[in-house]
């Protein structure tokens, strides 16, 4: 009875231990290490989390650089809701070289995420306002004219957008598996699922493919039933990226264990409440005309973005300068997949537009 005892105590003084250690990983803050050499933190140089307040409400930017007096570029992350601050920073080094790259988790998504934003205000048009201010917040606080704007997938809607609305403001719009016909594009990318199924003889996804039908789709789940399959055949991620986008979230400082945690949460709360609208895009028939240069980054096996439309609007499309870079390599993912061309290609894109 003696040892049962010791052994409980015991036992509940490892849970206790336990329970102590994960409530002090959970008040530890998110932060990002400063940028050194040789140990030394770099003069001038800028490595931060920082909340600004952001269409009334607080919004997270990552913001990193080796000199607070390289241009400034903007990335718009995916999703809606895919924030990126918590696993970015291993893909970036040589970019930081260059650039004050900022990373900025919109309303809702990340370490910008609150119970209390108000749901309807979820809107594609406040997203663009949102995104506007933050162009004005760098703008100043970096003393340029102009910076360079960046989006992947969902924040290509809000690229593309603040492109057109305040050319004034933007070196260039580098779009990342641009956002364009969302109807049309989900159609494209259904019937790829539905083919990749038929050849190879995939009877779990035929009948789940069949039980959704093709879209729009009448839930969320059913649209996440034909991404697992999009995955599974390639559509997403052709080439796995070199640091697995999971492990670096976890591992990474930038984010509280909490927002770790909640990651998929969030996401696909955004998901939910932006969807519907997202469905109604259609730059093909509604921008015509971008007054700053336009560079498209297209994978060429990507079916979540599908490439043939990405490649129809970028041939109508007039704009001072415009190029079309395929990723031959990669799915849905460039910037992650073929991580190196992509750096280049940004670096490339500054040197054009008169960033030395």
């Amino acid at each position: 009875m003696t040892v049962l005892m010791n052994f409980i105590k015991i036992l509940g003084g490892i849970v206790v231990g336990i329970i102590i250690i994960l409530l002090i990983i959970c008040l530890i803050p998110a932060k990002t290490p400063k940028i050194k050499n040789k140990g030394k933190v770099i003069p001038n140089s800028i490595a931060e989390i920082v909340e600004v307040k952001i269409g009334g409400i607080n919004q997270t930017l990552l913001i990193r650089g080796k000199n607070i007096n390289n241009p400034v570029i903007l990335f718009l992350h995916g999703g809606p809701g895919q924030s990126e601050i918590g696993y970015i920073r291993h893909y970036q080094k040589k970019l930081e070289e260059r650039f004050v790259v900022v990373r900025w988790d919109q309303r809702g998504s990340g370490a910008s995420y609150s119970k209390d934003i108000p749901k309807d205000s979820f809107t594609v048009k406040q997203f663009v306002k949102d995104t506007n201010e933050v162009t004005d917040y760098l703008i100043k606080r970096f003393n340029q004219s102009k910076i360079f704007i960046a989006g992947h997938s969902w924040g290509t809607v809000l690229g593309t957008l603040a492109a057109k609305n305040h050319p004034e403001k933007y070196l260039a719009y580098i779009s990342i598996s641009q956002y364009v016909d969302s109807k049309r594009n989900e159609k494209i990318s259904y019937d790829f699922v539905l083919s990749k199924s038929k050849e190879e003889n995939n009877e779990k996804a035929l009948e789940e493919l069949k039980n959704i039908g093709p879209p729009l789709y009448k839930t969320i789940d059913d649209q996440l039933i034909q991404r697992k399959w999009l995955d599974i055949f390639g559509g997403t991620i052709k080439t796995e990226p070199e640091k697995g986008m999971i492990s670096s979230l976890f591992l990474s400082s930038e984010y509280t264990l909490m927002t770790k945690l909640n990651y998929q949460k969030i996401l696909l709360e955004c998901v939910n409440v932006v969807t519907s609208e997202v469905y109604d895009i259609n730059f093909i028939d509604d921008i015509k005309e971008l007054e700053v240069p336009v560079y498209f980054m297209v994978g060429k096996y990507d079916y979540t973005t599908a490439f043939s439309l990405i490649e129809e609007f970028y041939k109508q499309l007039k704009a001072p300068k415009k190029e079309l870079i395929w990723f031959e390599n990669s799915a849905h993912l460039p910037q992650l997949e073929e991580t190196e061309k992509f750096i280049k290609t940004i670096i490339r894109i500054a040197e054009e537009n008169q960033v030395k």
